[in-house]
């Protein structure tokens, strides 16, 4: 394909901000391997941004980084300090975008942005919704993802500077029977930071 073909295409498909290597397959009809080679011409010349292995982005209409995380690494959802901050709980402003995902950890480095994923078993991945093309954790279950990987699981903050962070938030709008749900689903040391969350003055 010409170069102005390529161009054309991409602007066919305003609401297409992804494109995924099967989704180009069925569009240019071209075979695979010719497909790789025009892609890698695309991509060499900076016509077109390769975000991932397989995905790539339309140039007229890229993608936001919510979209582009979730593509990274698949399954996942968006939660903790970014989904808190998506839904006014926490005021800061954050440029690293965190992530909860069934696979391995890893962090994805670019230049505006940084992505934070966050490994958890399939017994707790849950307590997110899709909004358009994107998973966002609700506030509910972004705290306890936040006090699980935080405090109980990685260590890196501790009980009382977990308490003190928390205590910088807007919690009064969370549900707190749904906190407390959530917090008997994942048990243990959770649990027992929630439930002494829940009896403080800071959560009125």
């Amino acid at each position: 394909m010409k170069m102005s073909e390529w161009l054309n295409l991409f602007k066919e498909y305003p609401e297409k901000h992804l494109f995924s290597t099967s989704d180009l397959f069925q569009l240019t009809e071209l075979r695979k391997e010719v497909l790789q080679v025009e892609l890698a011409r695309l991509v060499s010349s900076g016509t077109v941004e390769r975000i991932a292995r397989g995905w790539y982005s339309n140039p007229f209409h890229p993608p936001t980084p919510e979209e582009t995380a979730m593509v990274l690494r698949s399954p996942s959802y968006i939660s903790m300090e970014y989904a808190l901050s998506f839904h006014n709980v926490l005021s800061q402003t954050t440029y690293t975008m965190t992530l909860i995902t069934t696979k391995n950890p890893y962090t994805y480095n670019q230049e505006k942005w940084a992505f934070e994923y966050h490994q958890i078993t399939n017994r707790l991945f849950w307590g997110f919704e899709k909004k358009d093309t994107t998973y966002m954790a609700d506030p509910e279950k972004a705290i306890l993802d936040l006090i699980y990987i935080r405090s109980v699981r990685n260590k890196e903050i501790d009980t009382e500077g977990m308490y003190s962070f928390l205590d910088d938030m807007y919690l009064d709008d969370l549900d707190k029977d749904t906190v407390r749900a959530y917090a008997e689903r994942f048990g243990g040391k959770t649990q027992r930071i929630v439930d002494k969350l829940l009896s403080t003055e800071m959560w009125c």
